[in-house]
């Protein structure tokens, strides 16, 4: 992208513009026999066509959890008096690259070591075999992040204060030996598909101006003499994991490179993120033979982006990025589609989105990251313990955070959350390659952490030809609505606040 784009790039940026919807009224009848009646009277009235629709749900109360309801025949002709969503697969969008969470080291730990064995294998095969909820997509912290099961930070290549290392002859992922790298190694035996998103929090302390692994102020910085040995630092992970059998798809150069932490963390600015990834990372991936992809700025929907994102694009690392990763924090998702209408060929994901302190739900991020480009989304913790950790005292980063399970240290025991069958409702049933196909909603995303009240869902067309609809109402009321498929039509009535997904023309 030419440098003379940059000013239109972040004006565009700053313009987010709302997707438009029309307010679904909905009627405030009994769900279960409402959708009964509505099927038996279009049975009757308007004759049945073949094909039917499976109908998976979760509810708010959890009494519905991935729970598969009666199948819904098609009928011929809409019902009336209620909204259609059109589901349109001659208009296609990005391809789906999976959900999941971030494996901390905290989550690590307690998967591997908190749980009896044959608890703990069940739980991962929940959670990424073919008869589980099928996640396919993983965050991993090159390090430590602020959830560390000691509370003390750490990185691969530690010395003591006043000593460097720019050879690396120090390097080791020893730590990650005890129990990251074999549930990583158990996810990838579960799920051969798994994609593997990497970065750090921060680099080793010598790297850094302050000489420490926080961030306070914002003020830590890469020393300059750190540039080529951080691009060696990232091949050595690379080459150490691919050791260990752990193949890392992605990395992003550096977590949140514009927030102060006193937790690792770095500031990282755009002039220097390009630097680092034109001169020194991609040449450094190249010359190790890696095909890694790089995504750029890992951070949130905010106003920061409006300058650091076109700033690097328009830059020679323009060129070495796959994408750019988000975090689902102050802002909304629209941006994501107004960056792509500047560069269609970039992909977009999110990389962290963390439930108990942002507004944004599973439901909700995740459609509403898809319908807006994301082709991947992740949630933050994979697993935590019930007071919110182990984390890095005094957890000033996620007060608050839940992970989509709950491990007992004390009980050996596991609770899922409401997040874990929500993503379910997505993972279980939209493929890995599967494309978005167009259908309307009915909600609008008008500011920072916001979203109207209604019906929002968004479509998919699977690589074996089944299509797919996840839908979420996320209103008070009960929501009726039809769809229209190929000339054929479902009538539904959603509870308030449930995610139902509709697969249909399985093969």
């Amino acid at each position: 992208m030419a440098v003379g784009i940059l000013h239109r790039v972040a004006a565009a940026i700053a313009a987010l513009v709302a997707v438009a919807g029309l307010a679904l009224s909905a009627p405030a009848t009994a769900e279960a026999p409402a959708h009964a009646r509505a099927v038996r009277a279009r049975a009757d009235a308007a004759g049945l066509v073949g094909g039917q629709v499976e109908v998976v749900q979760t509810n708010a109360s959890l009494s519905e959890a991935l729970t598969p309801l009666p199948a819904i025949p098609f009928s011929t002709a809409p019902a009336s008096g209620i909204p259609i969503i059109h589901v349109d697969d001659g208009a296609r969008y990005q391809h789906f690259g999976g959900v999941g969470a971030t494996m901390t080291d905290s989550s690590a730990w307690l998967l591997h070591h908190e749980l009896r064995p044959g608890t703990s294998n069940a739980l991962m095969d929940d959670r990424f075999g073919s008869g589980g909820i099928r996640l396919s997509f993983l965050r991993v912290p090159m390090g430590a992040s602020d959830f560390t099961v000691h509370g003390r930070p750490y990185t691969y290549d530690d010395r003591p204060r006043g000593k460097s290392d720019p050879r690396l002859l120090h390097f080791s992922v020893a730590h990650d030996r005890a129990y990251v790298l074999p549930t990583l190694r158990q996810a990838h035996r579960l799920n051969p598909r798994l994609k593997i998103l990497a970065n750090p929090w921060s680099p080793p302390a010598w790297m850094k101006t302050n000489h420490a692994l926080y961030n306070h102020r914002d003020h830590a910085t890469l020393l300059r003499s750190a540039y080529g040995p951080l691009a060696e630092y990232f091949v050595k992970f690379l080459q150490a994991y691919a050791h260990q059998g752990v193949r890392v798809a992605a990395i992003t150069p550096q977590n949140e490179p514009l927030q102060g932490t006193g937790y690792p963390g770095m500031h990282f600015s755009a002039p220097v993120e390009a630097r680092f990834v034109a001169r020194y990372l991609r040449p450094a991936l190249q010359a190790a033979r890696f095909r890694t992809k790089i995504y750029g700025y890992d951070y949130s929907w905010g106003s920061q982006l409006q300058s650091y994102v076109p700033a690097l694009l328009s830059s020679a690392a323009g060129r070495a990025l796959a994408g750019i990763a988000f975090h689902c924090y102050y802002g909304n998702p629209t941006v994501m589609s107004q960056l792509h209408q500047l560069d269609p060929k970039l992909d977009q994901v999110v990389s962290e989105c963390a439930q108990g302190i942002t507004t944004w739900n599973t439901p909700e991020l995740v459609i509403s990251a898809m319908r807006n480009w994301a082709s991947s989304v992740a949630l933050w913790a994979v697993a935590l313990d019930p007071s919110g950790g182990p984390v890095q005292p005094p957890n000033s980063g996620c007060n608050g955070c839940t992970g989509m399970v709950t491990i007992s240290e004390r009980a050996h025991s596991v609770s899922f959350s409401r997040d874990y069958f929500e993503l379910g409702q997505v993972s279980r049933f939209v493929q890995l390659g599967a494309v978005r196909i167009d259908s309307e909603h009915f909600v609008t995303y008008p500011g920072i952490d916001t979203v109207t009240p209604g019906l929002d869902d968004v479509a998919f067309l699977n690589p074996d030809g089944s299509k797919v609809l996840v839908a979420y109402n996320n209103s008070a009321a009960p929501a009726s609505f039809d769809v229209e498929t190929d000339g054929r039509y479902f009538a539904y009535t959603a509870p308030a606040n449930a995610m139902t997904t509709f697969v249909w023309d399985r093969p």
